[in-house]
């Protein structure tokens, strides 16, 4: 495969929201990113508690030569009815690291227009748009990531988005749980979506 033109590093920092509605999507991101001879990874990685959090998830998105930033969600949500301000904060991160080192970062919205609301400092950069389906990210990530001479049909990328979706969904039973966002979980979704494109033959 040839990775000439791709990003020096293969890694790739998800910030994402962390919800049972946003599991297809991410189901979608890894199945797609591992597909284009990406890693995934994400804050899950960064152990909950300690002092040092804040520095450990810098360091993360430091050490990836780019990051996927998702700020659909921007209405409020949970039992305190607060907006979610982590996915923006990290955003803020990957930008500041992106004018010390090279760093790519790309936003992704659902829905076209509203971040010019939400996030107005940040026009100038336009989202993706994927509408909230896992095709629509699928898509978002052609877009982004899908210019070397190498891209997996599209059709391939459905297909091993679905394989990866069942799979995480035999995860889950196995570990009683109906969410990935779990660390433990994540790194087997990661793990599961290298095999099914290695047999795929997208992926060395």
């Amino acid at each position: 495969m040839d990775t000439s033109s791709r990003l020096p590093a293969q890694t790739v920092f998800l910030n994402l929201p962390f919800d049972e509605a946003y599991r297809p999507l991410l189901v979608a991101l890894v199945a797609g990113l591992t597909a284009l001879g990406f890693e995934p990874h994400c804050v899950l990685e960064v152990p909950s508690g300690g002092q040092n959090r804040l520095d450990r998830i810098y360091g993360l998105i430091e050490s990836c030569g780019a990051s996927i930033h998702d700020l659909s969600r921007v209405s409020r949500s949970g039992s305190l009815r607060v907006p979610r301000f982590n996915m923006p904060f990290e955003l803020g991160l990957a930008y500041a690291i992106a004018q010390r080192q090279l760093h790519n970062f790309f936003v992704l919205e659902e829905r076209s227009h509203r971040l010019q609301v939400s996030l107005s400092d940040l026009n100038g950069h336009d989202p993706h748009i994927h509408g909230g389906t896992q095709d629509g990210v699928l898509r978002c990530l052609l877009d982004c990531f899908g210019t070397g001479s190498y891209q997996p049909p599209f059709a391939t990328l459905k297909s091993l988005t679905r394989k990866l979706g069942r799979a995480v969904s035999r995860l889950g039973h196995e570990q009683g749980t109906r969410t990935p966002f779990h660390p433990y979980l994540f790194r087997q979704t990661v793990d599961a979506a290298v095999r099914l494109a290695r047999a795929e033959g997208v992926i060395g």
